[in-house]
C-alpha cells in the first residue's frame, strides 16, 4: 500500500487535514462535506479524479461507477447516508464478484432506489488500511488510472469482508433473479 499523505510543499502556508472516512492526509480543509463522511479536501480531490475520468471517457468511462462505489464505501460512517453505503457495497459486489458493468450496476441502483426506501446500516470496517482516491489521482496515464481504480475497489471490498454475506442476502431479498436477468439482457443489447 502507498503512503496516504501528500508531501507538503510549504508547511507554513498550507493547512493539512485527515479525512475521517478514508484517512488520507491532504492539504486543505478538514471540514466535513455535508451528507458524507469525508473531508472537504478529500471530496475536492474525488471531484478532480471524476473530472479526469470524464475527460478520458473513452478509456475510463466504464470504470466510473466502480470509482464512485469504492469512494462511497470507503467513506461510510459519520454523516454518510445508509442508502449511499448500501448502494456502494452492492455495486462493489455486483462489479467485482459477479462481473457486472458500471451501466448494469447503475441500472440495479435505479431499480433498488425506486422500490425500497429503508436501508440497513453497515458499520464501517475497524481496520482502514487501504488505497484512497489520492493513490488514483497519482496515475500518470488513463491505463494506470484504470488499473489503480480496479485495485482500489478490490481493497475496499476486501476490507468490508465482515458484511459480504449480509450484502449477498440483501441482494437476494431485493434484487430478484428475474430483475437481474432483465438488467443484464437489456445492457447486452446496447
Amino acid at each position: 500500500m502507498t503512503d496516504h499523505a501528500a508531501a507538503p510543499t510549504d508547511t507554513a502556508s498550507s493547512r493539512w487535514s485527515v479525512c475521517t472516512g478514508c484517512g488520507v492526509t491532504l492539504p486543505g480543509s478538514a471540514d466535513l462535506h455535508p451528507r458524507s463522511n469525508t473531508s472537504e479536501a478529500c471530496w475536492q480531490l474525488y471531484g478532480e479524479v471524476a473530472a479526469h475520468e470524464a475527460a478520458n471517457v473513452a478509456v475510463l468511462g466504464r470504470l466510473h461507477q466502480l470509482m464512485v462505489d469504492a469512494y462511497a464505501a470507503q467513506h461510510a460512517g459519520g454523516s454518510a447516508t445508509r442508502i449511499g453505503v448500501a448502494f456502494a457495497l452492492i455495486g462493489l459486489r455486483l462489479s467485482l464478484d459477479e462481473g457486472w458493468s458500471g451501466e448494469e450496476v447503475r441500472d440495479a441502483h435505479q431499480y433498488l432506489g425506486a422500490n425500497f426506501r429503508a436501508w440497513p446500516e453497515f458499520a464501517p470496517p475497524a481496520e482502514r488500511r487501504w488505497m484512497t482516491v489520492y493513490d488514483v489521482a497519482l496515475a500518470t496515464s488513463p491505463d494506470e488510472h484504470a488499473r489503480l481504480v480496479r485495485r482500489w475497489a478490490a481493497e475496499v471490498w476486501a476490507a468490508w469482508e465482515q458484511v459480504h454475506e449480509n450484502v449477498v442476502a440483501l441482494l437476494g431479498a431485493r434484487l430478484p433473479m428475474e430483475v437481474r436477468a432483465q438488467i443484464r439482457s437489456a445492457r447486452s443489447r446496447d
